[in-house]
């Protein structure tokens, strides 16, 4: 089985559309970016798992906010670390597929022996 874990920010600010869309609604922009990994789970085939991960804002933490399964958000300023957490926590859950172009997360990534995918490459296959 096959984990796919997305940098969400990074994602949505190297691909114009989607940064097109979160000048207007960054809610909207994170959907798309959720919609695109699960489509790509869909072509590809064979990824049990879908996690797409944006850097958070603690104050809003508790929030009672209704938002797809697959949406992780960290405490103000902790994306990177919480993408990293997640990687740690599916290491042993399968193969692991990080999309991002952020080079900390990249090499922590390759670290953990995880199969890297640039963001674009989410609209590619």
């Amino acid at each position: 089985m096959k984990i796919l874990i997305v940098d969400g920010y990074n994602v949505i600010h190297k691909i114009k559309y989607l940064s097109d869309i979160a000048d207007r609604n960054l809610k909207e922009a994170r959907d798309e970016v959720t919609k695109l990994a699960n489509e790509y789970r869909r072509k590809v085939g064979g990824i049990s798992g879908v996690y797409v991960v944006f850097d958070g804002q603690s104050r809003f933490r508790d929030l009672d906010i209704a938002r797809p399964k697959e949406q992780i958000f960290s405490e103000t300023g902790m994306g990177d670390k919480k993408i990293i957490e997640t990687i740690r926590k599916y290491l042993h859950k399968g193969s692991l597929i990080v999309v991002s172009d952020d080079n900390y997360v990249r090499n922590n990534a390759r670290a953990y022996k995880a199969s890297l995918l640039q963001p674009i490459g989410l609209i590619r296959k």
